[in-house]
């Protein structure tokens, strides 16, 4: 029998994600994937109800989300993974912590209002979306409105408006892993490559253990992006230090398709470090 496949790091319709958590498990299974875990942008939902319907098809899921934080003026994405679902400070945090995300398209809307009468915050707070499209309530409601033509062109406003995630006030990195073990899970940095410099790899490495040091248990090595080298540069880290090894696609559906669908990566067990989490 051929060893089932890995895959950590899947968004569903509960953040940004076109998926529902049925169709993540069907897609799981289609695509091999023994061992998966949804990780929304901070909120649980997703996650707790993927874990039910996964528990009826046998399959492993492990609970997890993805959460937003602060390293100076940078925004990281830690992976929360193995904690209770049930402990009830922790999911206050990422509540709290959704909101402070959502407050970006908050402030976003009132320094538009300026520049586009047609824009409303009254109108925006009270505007709904389909969450099968995937993305976030602003860019719905810019293309709603008629400022641009897909969702992913509504993005560009957060930049031109000086929208920046070192004003959320979003937590540390360090608070974030102690809250994590605090709830009994696992920290993992996501996607290293995509959010730090790697233009030199023996620097990039040295960034690296300093971010772990912050109490990180663990290393998203396997992207959809990361090209061999910064994929090298991750395991020698984890190996060096002893820290977890996992895999995600980072999968949003139909929504973010250019990074691929669930279990693409293609890897197995036998190539992670993630014991801890089974």
């Amino acid at each position: 029998m051929e060893k089932p496949y890995v895959d950590l790091h899947i968004h569903s319709i509960y953040s940004d994600g076109t998926m529902s958590p049925e169709e993540i498990v069907e897609t799981a299974i289609s695509n091999r994937v023994g061992v998966l875990a949804v990780s929304d942008h901070n909120v649980l939902g997703g996650s707790i109800e993927t874990q039910k319907l996964c528990k009826e098809r046998g399959v492993r899921c492990i609970p997890a989300v993805e959460i937003d934080g602060l390293d100076g003026e940078t925004n990281f994405h830690i992976l929360a993974y193995g904690f209770d679902v049930n402990d009830q400070q922790f999911a206050e945090f990422i509540k709290h912590t959704r909101f402070l995300l959502d407050e970006q398209s908050v402030k976003l809307i009132e320094r538009m209002q300026i520049d586009y009468p047609s824009l409303s915050l009254a109108e925006f707070m009270g505007f709904s979306h389909d969450r099968r499209l995937g993305g976030w309530k602003s860019i719905h409601y810019f293309k709603d409105k008629g400022l641009v033509s897909s969702l992913k062109e509504g993005m560009k406003f957060y930049s031109e408006y000086g929208i920046e995630f070192k004003e959320s006030g979003f937590s540390t990195i360090a608070a974030i892993a102690y809250r994590i073990k605090k709830a009994g899970g696992y920290s993992v940095l996501a996607h290293p490559g995509v959010v730090m410099d790697i233009s030199d790899i023996d620097e990039f490495k040295q960034e690296l253990k300093r971010i772990v040091s912050f109490g990180i248990d663990g290393v998203e090595c396997y992207y959809p992006t990361h090209s061999e080298a910064v994929t090298e540069a991750c395991l020698d880290v984890c190996n060096e230090l002893g820290l977890m090894i996992t895999v995600g696609s980072d999968c949003h559906g139909a929504f973010w398709g250019s990074k691929g669908p669930i279990g693409m990566m293609q890897i197995t067990m036998d190539r992670l470090r993630i014991e801890k989490l089974i």
